[in-house]
């Protein structure tokens, strides 16, 4: 099954996935990332949050550097066995919480628990049925809670196929949304759902939330031009350039990642 090959991929990858995104992009893209999250943070310290499609940590790590009781979750053993490893010496490793589960079913959390869901690292595209994991984090998502969750871009992959010079793959791509995580080895080859940014949004409000923002992640191509970053205060000018550049949603369609916030309302029964 699909979900086995990517659990088998990120299963192997785990004790290699923190050294994999440490270069100069993969900071830059955290800093983006984390300044995007922080105004959603909730003001009541106590309230749960989770890090869904967690892999090693990073961003329920950062919340639970803040105060907050996390539920840390992904689909592969190895990854949660990562976050435990860093959990060892944590002073706050009491308030964490470390589930192996699926986005699709989220069994084992309850119903309005969470008042901030993060689903970094495009778990949306990863997983078997991004519909079905929308309606999970409508469920357990506390009435007035956030959800913000990232995906991959569905415009930003049109060049690859146009590249690959077959119309008949163009064709199915752009009717289906759908590609594959290339890997060496066979065995691990997933399906990805890709998104446009108003794709994203009717899945969201399909599932019963209120979209707050869709934007996209990077805008400006640096990941191509790492050498933008070298410059002693380059990393300030290229996060002010970039939040810009946000404030105009239409930015988003040539980004290669997309990210969404999204709000269950209040006065959910």
């Amino acid at each position: 099954m699909a979900k086995d090959r990517s659990r088998r991929y990120h299963d192997r990858v785990a004790r290699q996935y923190d050294s994999i995104y440490d270069d100069p992009y993969w900071h830059f893209h955290d800093e983006l990332t984390w300044r995007m999250i922080k105004p959603y943070l909730p003001r009541d310290a106590t309230a749960p949050c989770a890090d869904l499609g967690t892999g090693t940590g990073k961003w329920g790590l950062r919340l639970l550097k803040s105060g907050y009781p996390i539920t840390f979750l992904d689909h592969a053993a190895a990854m949660i066995e990562q976050v435990r490893q860093k959990l060892a010496d944590n002073p706050r490793a009491s308030k964490a919480t470390l589930v192996v589960g699926d986005l699709v079913d989220l069994r084992e959390l309850p119903d309005d628990q969470f008042g901030l869901i993060l689903a970094m690292g495009d778990p949306l595209s990863i997983c078997s049925d991004p519909t079905r994991a929308a309606r999970e984090m409508f469920r357990i998502c506390r009435p007035g809670g956030t959800v913000i969750a990232t995906a991959d871009n569905k415009l930003a992959a049109i060049d690859h196929f146009i590249e690959r010079g077959k119309l008949d793959e163009l064709e199915q791509f752009l009717e289906t949304g759908r590609t594959q995580w290339l890997t060496a080895d066979q065995r691990e080859r997933f399906e990805l759902t890709t998104f446009t940014p108003l794709s994203l949004r009717r899945l969201f409000e399909r599932a019963g939330f209120s979209v707050v923002d869709v934007s996209g992640k990077t805008i400006l191509p640096i990941r191509q031009n790492k050498h933008l970053l070298a410059g002693r205060d380059a990393q300030q000018r290229l996060l002010k350039l970039e939040s810009d550049l946000l404030k105009d949603p239409t930015t988003a369609a040539r980004a290669a990642h997309l990210q969404i916030t999204a709000q269950k309302p209040a006065n959910t029964p």
